[in-house]
């Protein structure tokens, strides 16, 4: 065991194999500056005792200590969280004055598809503006602010975003149950994040924005950990989101907190019922555009287990009868070999 400190209050700290004393109160930040030279990506995250926790907490008791990195899963989280918070406060230091918010939408690839918002219209990007925003972003970066994090009563977080124009996050809190909200600060910028947070903007080296549709994706390091991904972009999935979202706009549910609305107004059915016909629609247009492409045998459906794949098979084949044809759904499921018959 290695004593570091003496005269004061210790604790004894287990990080490996080995075993150090520190002061009663020493940060978890503190002590991964000591090990970070023994890990290759920085560390964002400390799990002690089995327990998640930020680097600005401090240690108060004895206990075993391991680091996360940005080559976790959780420490990329953490990290795309923080990036997010970058973004949000340059946007705000570029544009909150003429009343320009932005808008997490989707997530593509290995970034966030983003829009900028003015009275509920969305804002055409140009490249200029792109520019300002990687410029803005940096600077913060180099100026290495705290990312700081507090407590607040729910009501008061209520309050709190009405003042600040955050209506969807003011109607998500009306019908949280717990009594507290964690807040997030970054130079004065306020927003509400689930999860946790690297402890300073000068952990956020590598991002990248680049203009997409009407907005743009803001990219981060995918399996390596200081390299940002390439985009590559996927219009296919972007606009099939991006339906599903006008749907939810034409319904008036386009947030959570408006959906919480809506069922607390007893609208759950008639949510469904619409839902199912626009999906019904789909469908039917889908079978129009197969029946006038003559010659197509096979029509393939992918997707994640249990995403509906047979069901909409299914669907499909009686909106394809419906229009003269005689299709004949079979899931490749069926097709499956055990392991221990396959050939090597």
């Amino acid at each position: 065991m290695e004593t570091l400190y003496m005269g004061e209050e210790q604790i004894v700290v287990k990080i490996g194999e080995k075993e150090k004393t520190y002061p009663a109160g020493v940060s978890f930040l503190s002590i991964a500056q000591e090990y970070q030279d023994q890990y290759e990506d920085d560390i964002v995250l400390a799990l002690y005792n089995n327990r998640l926790r930020e680097l600005k907490k401090t240690v108060k008791k004895d206990g075993e200590l391991s680091f996360l990195t940005t080559s976790d899963k959780t420490g990329k989280r953490a990290y795309r969280r923080s990036v997010t918070l970058l973004m949000q406060k340059a946007v705000y230091n570029l544009w909150g004055r003429e009343h320009i918010g932005v808008y997490v939408r989707y997530a593509i690839g290995q970034g966030y598809y983003c829009e900028l918002m003015k009275d509920g219209e969305s804002c055409k990007i140009t490249e200029t503006m792109i520019g300002a925003l990687k410029k803005e972003m940096y600077r913060l970066v180099m100026a290495d602010l705290p990312i700081e994090k507090y407590s607040m009563n729910t009501d008061e977080a209520v309050a709190l975003f009405h003042e600040l124009g955050m209506k969807d996050k003011e109607k998500l809190f009306r019908y949280r149950r717990s009594s507290r909200v964690n807040i997030y600060e970054l130079d004065h910028y306020k927003d509400y994040f689930y999860g946790f947070m690297v402890p300073s903007t000068g952990y956020l080296r590598y991002y990248d924005v680049t203009a997409y549709q009407d907005g743009f994706v803001l990219l981060f390091p995918g399996k390596e950990a200081k390299k940002v991904s390439e985009f590559v972009p996927s219009d296919k999935l972007f606009f099939t989101l991006k339906r599903s979202r006008d749907w939810g706009k034409l319904q008036q549910i386009d947030t959570i907190g408006a959906l919480n609305d809506a069922i607390a107004a007893g609208k759950t059915q008639e949510m469904i019922l619409t839902q199912e016909a626009l999906f019904e629609e789909r469908i039917g247009a889908l079978a129009e555009m197969i029946v006038k492409e003559e010659g197509k045998k096979f029509i393939m459906i992918a997707g994640p287990s249990s995403s509906g794949k047979t069901t909409f098979s299914h669907r499909l084949s009686i909106q394809l009868a419906a229009k003269g044809l005689k299709p004949h759904p079979f899931p490749l499921d069926d097709y499956y070999v055990d392991r221990d018959k396959m050939s090597a």
